[in-house]
């Protein structure tokens, strides 16, 4: 019988939730996106940074003059950088507040920017709130707000809080007022223009709802007004709309039977609002609806860590129309995995997340590329040193390199000043690498003297990524290809024209714009309950220099037939066109 040529290709997005058997989508990928209905290979991600020295929970951004301020919010600092117009990065400076704050390892942060109209030269001004929320959405202690110049290095300075006011739930700017809110509904403005000044004349607060306040985000508002931002409270949604004249503000609940996930689950998106329930995917586009949701809703809400919730946040990639909501997955401690909404094409796929996970991400507008944090601790390098013994004999500019420790780099310490040939100046000269940190305090050798000793303190630092930007996972000189892979729904003629035969495959006519080589396997099996069986890989290279390469010979047979398609090269790419197979009957083997 002659053979048929039909197209290989599935609906849009990848199905976890039920049978692999009973749906038509594409039933299996990773690092791979869709764009016109087509799957195509996500971009690639390069560590910028490597010196973080908290695991980030929340990331700032803020583009002036070619360069995004970066303000990173742990559970002990407040960390600032700038990344300039070629991807480098400044050094770190600490902005950790010196008074009013205190450290916790369930530190939660929000931050915004308020231009400062009060100050005698105005200037826009970074505002931090931070509580320990992390361990639940529903923490009622804590709550302090900093404030700063927003390109400066100095420590954030304290700002107080009305009497019997709090701000466990966190911070939004509705210009010209600084918005801060918390347990029991409350919600407080500050004076206009003035982020540093919550009681003053043209302050205020109010009690706007029941249960805890969790997150705030600007709102388009109408003539009158205007500004307006809405508010996630455990179980409701509200929206706060600025009236003037005594009143100031007016509110409205908008929904009454809502939930939030995490904090940080929200997102806005071409003026709709996207976030997470407790059990459900939610939007607010000017009524509250659920997303729909039928390729991987059970596999997300099974599989979450629901015990690390609050760990849960959103990122947005608009040029793909994807929101990103990035989770900790089954027994994961931090986000490894994320489930994407594509707006644009209206569907669903997910992804791990490289490197064991990221732990926040945010897309900055000007900078147009993705900016995450890393979720693994690197080696040990030393921090800071105090002299322990000044030893005999040394003199200026003697390297000295540390004793002990396993598995790395040693520190490197240069004498900086001496006092009768004893050390009592040392800076680092090279923080070192370390799998098991030296003993303090640590003993050295080199240099002209003897018996000096030191106690060095250590940190882990963590890095900070930009994603999108080429094809493969780049950190400093160490490159490595990203494995993108796609798996079609299934193909069987039971199901097609009810005839009870396999499909034999006798060859593939390849269509995609592509670099590097890729691999095509046939997969399937005999019933829905059989061994999965998988044919030889064949390759599939970009450029074909012979008739024979330009197609893809098979002679394989499945009852229930998929297409597996991989991309696994330095400097791979793809994406997919209108790619064919010639097929034909099989026999009617049931059984596997």
């Amino acid at each position: 019988m002659a053979d048929t040529v039909i197209k290989i290709a599935s609906q849009p997005g990848i199905k976890r939730d039920g049978t692999r058997f009973e749906g038509d989508n594409y039933v299996d990928g990773q690092w791979v996106r869709f764009q016109r209905g087509l799957p195509r290979k996500m971009g690639g991600y390069r560590s910028v940074n490597k010196y973080l020295q908290g695991l980030v929970r929340t990331l700032h951004e803020y583009t002036q003059d070619n360069l995004t301020y970066i303000h990173a919010g742990s559970a002990n600092l407040v960390e600032r950088l700038y990344i300039d117009g070629s991807n480098n990065t400044s050094v770190i400076t600490d902005r950790t507040p010196t008074s009013g704050f205190t450290a916790n390892a369930s530190n939660m942060w929000q931050f915004d920017v308020l231009y400062d109209t009060v100050a005698v030269s105005g200037s826009n001004k970074i505002v931090a709130q931070v509580a320990p929320n992390l361990g639940c959405i529903c923490n009622s202690t804590g709550g302090e707000i900093f404030t700063g110049d927003l390109l400066d290095t100095a420590a954030l300075t304290s700002v107080t809080l009305p009497t019997g006011g709090n701000a466990t739930g966190g911070i939004v700017v509705l210009h010209p007022y600084l918005i801060f809110f918390g347990t029991d509904g409350y919600w407080g403005w500050s004076v206009p223009g003035d982020p540093a000044d919550l009681t003053g004349s043209g302050s205020g607060d109010a009690v706007i709802t029941g249960q805890k306040i969790v997150r705030g985000l600007p709102l388009r508002g109408g003539p009158g007004n205007s500004p307006s931002g809405l508010f996630w409270s455990a179980d409701s949604l509200l929206r706060a709309s600025f009236v003037g004249s005594t009143t100031v503000w007016q509110f409205d609940t908008l929904s009454t039977q809502s939930s939030i996930l995490a904090a940080q689950s929200v997102i806005e998106y071409d003026g709709i609002f996207y976030w997470i329930g407790t059990d459900r995917f939610l939007m607010f586009n000017g009524v509250v609806r659920e997303i729909p949701n039928a390729l991987n809703f059970n596999f997300f809400f099974d599989n979450l860590n629901y015990a690390q919730r609050q760990k849960v946040f959103a990122y947005k990639v608009p040029r793909f129309g994807e929101i990103w909501w990035c989770f900790p997955k089954g027994d994961s401690l931090e986000p490894n995995h994320a489930v994407i909404y594509n707006v644009r094409e209206q569907t669903w796929y997910d992804c791990a997340l490289p490197e064991g996970g990221r732990s926040a991400g945010i897309f900055p507008t000007v900078f147009r590329r993705p900016i995450l944090a890393g979720v693994a601790p690197q080696n040990y390098i030393a921090q800071s040193v105090s002299i322990d013994d000044g030893g005999a004999d040394y003199e200026v500019g003697d390297v000295l390199a540390v004793e002990g420790g396993e598995g790395g780099v040693p520190v490197e310490l240069t004498v900086s000043s001496e006092t009768g040939n004893v050390i009592d100046g040392i800076e680092i000269s090279n923080a070192g690498n370390y799998t098991t940190i030296p003993s303090n305090p640590v003993s050295v050798t080199g240099g002209s003297g003897t018996d000096a000793t030191f106690d060095i303190t250590f940190i882990r630092p963590y890095k900070l990524w930009i994603h999108e930007i080429g094809t493969d996972a780049v950190d400093g000189l160490n490159i490595q290809p990203i494995p993108s892979y796609f798996e079609t729904a299934d193909i069987s003629l039971p199901v097609t024209q009810q005839q009870n035969k396999a499909l034999q495959v006798l060859m593939v006519e390849p269509d995609f714009v592509q670099a590097g080589d890729m691999t095509v396997e046939v997969r399937g099996r005999a019933n829905a309950r059989a061994p999965e069986v998988n044919s030889e890989a064949k390759t599939l290279v970009p450029t074909p220099s012979t008739p024979q390469e330009q197609v893809l010979y098979f002679k394989t047979q499945r009852r229930e037939l998929r297409f597996f398609f991989k991309s696994d090269t330095l400097g791979g790419n793809y994406q997919m066109g209108q790619v064919l197979a010639h097929v034909q009957p099989g026999d009617g083997t049931v059984i596997g």
